[in-house]
């Protein structure tokens, strides 16, 4: 979320830009100038390690801090928001060894 608000905040992508058909291969990594190398390039604002990990890792541990009752409730408005945009839900195995499968 941080970064989408920040391609916007500093004019990197607009509204205009985003393919809101919901299949993402019209989305692409804008370009920036690349400092190392003096050229246009889509390394600086992408989002990979080297640019999002330590900022991702802080927010990782600030989710692992909440109590499950926060994480419950937050889950359960991302499968609301799942169903109300794709119209069904995704039924996953809940004894799911990857947490990140029971988002929605």
């Amino acid at each position: 979320m941080e970064r989408a608000i920040r391609l916007f905040a500093n004019e990197h992508i607009l509204l205009s830009d985003i393919d809101a058909t919901g299949n993402g291969r019209g989305n692409k990594t804008p370009l920036d100038i690349n400092l190392s190398a003096g050229k246009q390039s889509s390394v600086p604002l992408a989002f990979s390690d080297v640019n999002w990990g330590a900022h991702t890792r802080s927010y990782t541990t600030s989710i692992n801090r909440l109590p499950d009752l926060v994480i419950l409730r937050n889950s359960e408005l991302a499968q609301a928001l799942a169903v109300k945009r794709h119209g069904t839900r995704m039924d996953v195995n809940e004894e799911s060894e990857d947490e990140r499968a029971l988002i929605c």
